[in-house]
C-alpha cells in the first residue's frame, strides 16, 4: 500500500498532539529544580551531562595538542558507533522521499520503497526528510558540548531550523541531490548535471518558483546537519568520517594546457597537443566536462558532456581525441577543456544512508574523486559550491535572517539581524599542499543568545607566512592541518555579501561539511557555484 499523506493536514493534526504534549512537559519541568534548568539540566547520573546523544571536544587555544586532540563521545552516545544511529531517532526518521508539488499549493510526500517513488522526477523531488528534533550546545571548561534529542529535554530547544515565523514545523526537508535547473525551476533529481554559473539571487528565484516554502540551502539547515553529523560521527572532520568527494577534478586552466588544437564542425570529439597520461585521472573515462574560453576560464563555452574515450595519436601522431557525449559542437582553438561538476546520482548505488561510492580515475589522489553522501544527501562538499542563504556579510559582519520568506541579497536590517559576533578576517588563499597553506579553520563561533549558530570563528598560524607542510612542532603545517580538527579551510573577506560552502571540484582536500568560503558576493557567477534546495511545509 502506497504511503502518501497531504503535509498541511498532518500538520494540523500533529500541532493539536504537540499541545497536548506541550502542557505536560510545562507541568514537568515546574518539578524540575533551579540547578537542573541550566544548560547541562536533564542529566541522569550527577555527571552535568544531559540524557541525550552527545560528543564533545576541547576547543583549540593550543594550536598543536589541542587542534589533534579528538572528539569524546558523551551521554547516551557512550560507546557508539556510526552506525548504531540507524536505529536511533531522528536519524533513524531520516528519510528519502518525493515532494510532490500541487497546483493548488498543496505538496504530497511519497517515501522510498513505496510505490511511485521515483529517483528522477517524475513523482515530484526527491528530498530527505527531516524530523522535528531537539539540540543543545554550550561551551564550559574549554569544551565545546552538543546533544541530540528526539524528545524534549530541559534546557533543549527545538533546532531552529524548524522554526517559522514562530511556528514549530513537524518536519523540514533537504534535497537529495545538488540543485538542476529546467525552465525556470529548480529540481532535486537524479541522473543530471547541476546547474552552476549562476547567481545565489538567481538560484533563490528559481527555488521558489516551485511554490510557497522552497528555497536555497540556509545557514540554520546547514547549521543542524553539521550538529545530527558531529554526534553521529563524534569527528569534526568529513571528509575522514564519510569521504573526500569530488574534490580532485581538472579545474579548466591555461596551467592544464588543454588547448583545442585541431577546430572542426558539427563534431564530438575535442584534439589536443599535450594530453599526458597523468590527465587521464582527473579527467577520467565517465567523468563530467566542459569547454571554456581560453582568454577567460571563466566564460563557459559548452557543458554538460561525459567523456566516452581518450585515443592518443589521433587523428594524428602526436595529437589526442578525447570523445564526448551529446549534441555534436563545433570546436575552436580558442576553447580549452576541463573537468566540471559530476551528474547527480553517483550515490544512489550505495547500501547505506551515508557512505562513498568507488574511487575514481587512479592515483594517488583517487579518494577525491568519488561521490559521498550523509543520510541519503547527496555531494553535501565537493563538486560544486553551494551558495548558502539566511546569512548576509557586510564589512566582514554577519547578519542572519530567521524566517526563509524574508531572505534576500544585500539587506542588513529589518529582517536580518546583526549576530554580535566577531570572525577574524582571512584572504589569503595559500598554496594547496604546500608551504603556505596554513590557515585552517580553528573554533566555531558562539553566541549564548543563539547558541546553535556556529560559524567559522578564526584560523590556525595567523601571523605566520610560511609553514613547512610536513611540520609537527612547534607549529602544525598543511599535512597535518586537513586531517584534524575540521580539516577545512578559512575564508572571510571584508567585501563578501554572502557564504558558499562545501567545496568544488578542484577543491581537493579543502572540501567539507564545514568549509564555508566569505569571500563571494551576491551576484559572482562560476563554474564552481550552484546551489541546493530546501522545502519547509509553511
Amino acid at each position: 500500500m502506497m504511503f502518501q499523506f497531504d503535509i498541511r493536514s498532518t500538520e494540523k493534526r500533529f500541532m493539536l498532539k504537540r499541545n497536548y504534549l506541550h502542557v505536560l512537559v510545562s507541568l514537568t519541568v515546574l518539578f524540575v529544580t533551579a540547578a537542573q534548568s541550566k544548560c547541562q539540566a536533564g542529566n541522569d547520573d550527577g555527571s552535568g551531562i544531559p540524557a541525550a546523544y552527545g560528543v564533545r571536544w576541547k576547543l583549540v587555544v593550543d594550536e598543536v595538542n589541542d587542534y589533534l586532540a579528538p572528539c569524546e563521545r558523551i551521554g547516551l552516545a557512550k560507546g557508539f558507533q556510526p552506525t548504531d544511529f540507524d536505529q536511533i531517532a531522528p536519524f533513524s526518521q531520516m528519510k528519502l522521499c518525493n515532494v510532490l508539488q500541487k497546483e493548488e499549493g498543496e505538496a504530497t510526500v511519497t517515501y522510498a520503497g513505496d510505490p511511485g517513488f521515483s529517483l528522477t522526477g517524475s513523482n515530484g523531488n526527491v528530498f530527505v526528510e527531516i524530523p522535528r528534533h531537539y539540540a543543545l550546545r554550550y561551551i564550559k571548561d574549554g569544551y565545546e558540548y552538543r546533544f541530540v534529542s528526539d524528545k524534549p529535554l530541559p534546557g533543549f530547544v527545538v533546532d531552529p531550523a524548524f522554526v517559522e515565523d514562530g511556528r514549530e514545523l513537524p518536519a523540514i526537508y533537504v534535497s537529495a541531490y545538488e540543485a538542476h535547473v529546467r525552465d525556470g525551476k529548480m529540481l532535486s533529481i537524479s541522473g543530471v548535471y547541476p546547474t552552476a554559473d549562476g547567481t545565489r539571487p538567481e538560484y533563490r528565484s528559481f527555488a521558489r518558483a516551485n511554490g510557497p516554502g522552497y528555497g536555497i540551502l540556509d545557514i540554520r539547515t546547514l547549521n543542524l546537519l553539521q550538529n545530527l553529523f558531529l554526534v553521529e560521527y563524534a569527528t569534526r572532520d568529513s571528509q575522514a568520517a564519510v569521504g573526500g568527494g569530488w574534490g580532485k577534478i581538472l579545474q579548466p586552466s591555461r596551467g592544464a594546457r588543454l588547448r583545442c588544437t585541431l577546430a572542426e564542425k558539427n563534431t564530438n570529439r575535442f584534439v589536443v597537443s599535450e594530453w599526458r597520461s597523468s590527465l587521464s585521472q582527473k579527467l577520467f573515462v565517465g567523468s563530467a566536462i566542459q569547454m571554456v574560453d581560453w582568454n577567460d576560464q571563466h566564460s563557459v563555452l559548452a557543458n554538460e558532456r561525459t567523456i566516452l574515450r581518450v585515443e592518443a595519436d589521433t587523428p594524428q601522431k602526436g595529437m589526442t581525441s578525447i570523445y564526448f557525449d551529446g549534441p555534436p559542437l563545433d570546436t575552436t582553438t580558442d576553447m580549452m577543456l576541463g573537468g566540471a561538476a559530476q551528474k547527480t546520482g553517483w550515490a544512489d548505488s550505495l547500501q547505506t544512508p551515508s557512505g562513498h561510492t568507488k574511487l575514481n580515475g587512479g592515483g594517488t589522489d583517487a579518494s577525491y574523486r568519488c561521490a559521498v553522501r550523509y543520510r541519503y544527501m547527496e555531494n553535501l562538499w565537493g563538486n560544486v559550491w553551494h551558495y548558502i542563504d539566511g546569512l548576509n556579510f557586510k564589512n566582514g559582519q554577519a547578519y542572519v535572517c530567521d524566517n526563509m520568506h524574508d531572505h534576500a541579497s544585500d539587506v542588513t536590517s529589518g529582517a536580518y539581524r546583526l549576530t554580535g559576533i566577531t570572525q577574524e578576517i582571512q584572504t589569503d588563499n595559500g598554496t594547496v599542499g604546500g608551504d603556505r597553506e596554513r590557515n585552517y579553520m580553528k573554533n566555531l563561533t558562539f553566541d549564548p543568545a543563539h547558541p546553535l549558530l556556529a560559524l567559522p570563528l578564526d584560523y590556525v598560524n595567523q601571523g605566520v607566512d610560511a609553514v613547512p607542510h610536513a611540520q609537527t612542532t612547534p607549529r602544525l603545517g598543511s599535512d597535518t592541518l586537513r586531517n584534524h580538527n575540521f580539516g577545512d579551510y578559512y575564508y572571510l573577506s571584508t567585501s563578501a555579501t554572502c557564504y558558499v560552502h562545501g567545496g568544488g571540484f578542484d577543491h581537493y582536500w579543502r572540501c567539507g561539511l564545514f568549509t564555508l568560503r566569505g569571500w563571494q558576493t551576491d551576484t559572482r557567477r562560476w563554474y564552481l557555484y550552484g546551489a541546493r534546495m530546501i522545502y519547509k511545509p509553511l
